[in-house]
């Protein structure tokens, strides 16, 4: 069966399928709408190109590179910190964000400033990031500490995720703070 046949459940399977085997999320967490879905499969693209023109649009890392800097498999710990990437770079799409009231009480360009910030953060060194999982981080902006840190939430919103390292069972919130919030 061609993907111009399947249904468009069937071909919107492929897809997540595609996007779990190359970027380690689905289309839910990666914030797809059906309607981009629903184009790529009337225009014949199969799944696998979709997901990869989905990923490259949307600067997603590749699992295959996560393995060729980590090394294969990867751990529990190095997905976690993917996830966590994906979650700062891709800020409301694969995980949920949250602004204090510090932070909210800014200027717009300096709330855009902040997060831009927060996406481009590559300062992760073993005493600065102890555990490897790429959750918490630090700088100044116009003379002020900023914190950001991710959590891990069960789906329900109500406890702790019990695998952070499982995009299904889990809900990152990152959070954006003024250090004198903490």
């Amino acid at each position: 069966m061609t993907d111009e046949q399947k249904s468009f459940i069937e071909y919107w399977e492929t897809v997540d399928a595609a996007m779990l085997k190359f970027f380690g999320i689905d289309t839910s967490d990666a914030g797809i709408d059906e309607t981009l879905i629903a184009s790529a499969q009337e225009e014949c693209q199969t799944p696998e190109d979709f997901a990869r023109w989905y990923g490259d649009k949307h600067d997603l890392t590749y699992l295959d590179d996560w393995k060729a800097v980590y090394g294969v498999p990867a751990t529990r710990t190095r997905q976690i910190a993917a996830l966590n990437d994906l979650c700062r770079t891709a800020m409301g799409v694969a995980g949920r964000l949250f602004h204090t009231s510090g932070i909210s009480a800014l200027p717009p360009q300096d709330q855009s400033a902040i997060r831009a910030k927060v996406e481009t953060f590559d300062v992760f060194t073993p005493d600065k990031d102890p555990h490897g999982e790429r959750d918490f981080g630090a700088f100044e902006h116009n003379g002020e500490r900023i914190f950001w840190k991710i959590a891990y939430y069960d789906t329900t919103m109500s406890k702790g995720s019990e695998d952070p390292s499982d995009q299904k069972q889990t809900v990152r919130v990152l959070t954006i703070m003024l250090a004198s919030e903490y």
